[in-house]
C-alpha cells in the first residue's frame, strides 16, 4: 500500500492525484543535478528539511503510483484526467522518471519564500519547474511539449 512521505509537509494528495500542496518541484536531468540544485538551495537559506532530491523511479514508484488506492480515489483521479487538471503534469513526470530524471522539492508555503525559488530556478535551470498551491499549479518554467 502507497504511505506518504514524510517529508511533506502538508496534503500530497487532490482528487487522487498527487499534489505537493504548497512545494515547488522541478526536474532535472539526472540526480547529480539535482542535489547540486538542492546545495543551491541549501546555500540560499532554505531549511535542509525543506529541500530534498530524489529520483524519477522514487517519484514514480512512490509518490505518483496509483497502488493501494481504492476504487473512488481512483475514479476521482479519472475524472481529473479528463478535465485535464495535474494529470498531463504527472505524465510528464512519468516520461522523465523513465528517461533517467531527478526532482527536487521545495517547501515553499509564502509568497516571500515562492519569489526566492523563482529567483534561484533561473539560476539551477531545470528541466521544468512548477509550484502546487490551492489555487492550483503554477508553471514557472515549462519546456514545450514537443521536448518532453
Amino acid at each position: 500500500m502507497k504511505e506518504r512521505w514524510d517529508f511533506l509537509k502538508e496534503s500530497d494528495t487532490s482528487f487522487g492525484l498527487f499534489y505537493p500542496l504548497h512545494y515547488t518541484m522541478a526536474a532535472f536531468d539526472n540526480l547529480e543535478h539535482a542535489r547540486e540544485a538542492r546545495e543551491a538551495f541549501l546555500s540560499a537559506g532554505f531549511a535542509d528539511d525543506d529541500v530534498a532530491a530524489v529520483s524519477g523511479p522514487f517519484v514514480i514508484d512512490y509518490l505518483e503510483s496509483e497502488e493501494g488506492k481504492n476504487w473512488f480515489n481512483k475514479l476521482r483521479a479519472g475524472i481529473a484526467r479528463v478535465i485535464g487538471t495535474e494529470a498531463g503534469f504527472l505524465d510528464d513526470d512519468f516520461q522523465l522518471g523513465r528517461q533517467g530524471a531527478a526532482f527536487l522539492f521545495v517547501y515553499t508555503p509564502s509568497e516571500e519564500k515562492t519569489e526566492k525559488v523563482h529567483d534561484l530556478i533561473r539560476h539551477v535551470q531545470p528541466i521544468f519547474a512548477r509550484r502546487y498551491h490551492r489555487a492550483g499549479i503554477e508553471s514557472i518554467t515549462y519546456p514545450p511539449q514537443s521536448a518532453l
